[in-house]
C-alpha cells in the first residue's frame, strides 16, 4: 500500500501507463493491489529473497496403464527379506550339578551332587548332604535319631565291549556312630542274552561290637538271562 502512494506522489509522471503484467489497470492501481510485485526478477536456482511457499506435492510424470507397473515418480519399496526362524538350541546332556531334597519316615535330607566325569566309558558322581534321621539303622543309617551328614560316590567304568565295573560308597555320620556301605559289581556278557554278574558288599558300623566297630561282608555270583 505504501508503495502505491509513493508512486502516486513521486513517480506519477513516469508510471502513468499500465504495466505489461496488468494492462487493464493503471500502474499505481496494479502495484497497490499487489498484482504487480516490485521484487526484482531472479534467474537463479535458489533466490535469497524467496518467500515461504507451501509444499508442492510430487506429481507423476508418467502414469502406467498396465497392471503391476509402478509410476516413475514412486520410489521402489525396500525388499523385505524372508523371516528366518531361529532354531532353538538344545543339548541332550543334563547339567553336571544338581540339588535334591526330600524325605520319608526314615530320614529327611538335602543333597548336592556333582558329576565330575561324564563320558561313554567312565562316569563319576559325588554327593554330599545333611539332614535329620528319624528311624535308626534303617536303609544303612546311623544308630540314633538326630542330625546327620551324608556322602556318596558312584563310579562306573566300561571295560571293553563286553565287561563293565561299578562301585558305590555310602557314608552316614550321626550323633552316635558312622555307618559305611560299599558295593562292587562286575558284569560280563557271555552271549547276547546271557550275562555273568558278580558283586561284593561291605558294611562297617563304628558302634558295633561294643563300640570297637564291626564289619560285615557279602558276595554273590549270578547268571542272568534276558528274554
Amino acid at each position: 500500500m505504501l508503495a502505491g502512494w509513493w508512486l502516486a506522489i513521486a513517480g506519477l509522471p513516469i508510471y502513468t501507463q499500465p504495466l505489461p503484467a496488468a494492462p487493464e489497470l493503471p500502474a499505481v492501481v496494479a502495484v497497490a493491489s499487489r498484482q504487480v510485485p516490485l521484487r526484482r526478477p531472479c534467474y537463479r536456482l535458489a533466490c535469497r529473497d524467496a518467500e515461504w511457499t507451501a509444499g508442492v506435492s510430487r506429481q507423476r510424470i508418467w502414469s502406467p496403464k498396465a497392471p503391476g507397473v509402478r509410476p516413475r515418480t514412486v520410489a521402489q519399496p525396500l525388499v523385505k527379506l524372508p523371516d528366518r526362524r531361529l532354531a532353538p538350541l538344545h543339548s541332550p546332556f543334563s547339567s553336571r550339578e544338581f540339588v535334591r531334597s526330600g524325605g520319608n519316615h526314615v530320614k529327611w535330607d538335602t543333597r548336592y551332587g556333582l558329576e565330575a566325569i561324564r563320558s561313554p566309558e567312565t562316569s563319576l558322581r559325588l554327593e554330599f548332604g545333611t539332614g535329620v534321621r528319624i528311624e535308626p539303622y534303617t536303609d544303612f543309617g546311623t544308630a540314633a535319631m538326630g542330625p546327620i551328614a551324608t556322602g556318596q560316590v558312584q563310579l562306573s567304568q566300561e571295560l571293553g565291549s563286553r565287561a563293565s565295573f561299578t562301585q558305590e560308597v555310602q557314608v552316614e555320620t550321626g550323633r552316635e556312630n558312622t555307618f559305611l556301605r560299599q558295593t562292587l559289581a562286575f558284569d560280563y556278557e557271555l552271549f547276547p542274552q546271557w550275562t555273568l554278574r558278580s558283586d561284593f558288599e561291605l558294611r562297617h558300623d563304628t558302634l558295633g561290637n561294643g563300640g570297637r566297630g564291626s564289619t560285615d561282608t557279602e558276595g554273590s555270583v549270578k547268571l542272568r538271562r534276558a528274554f
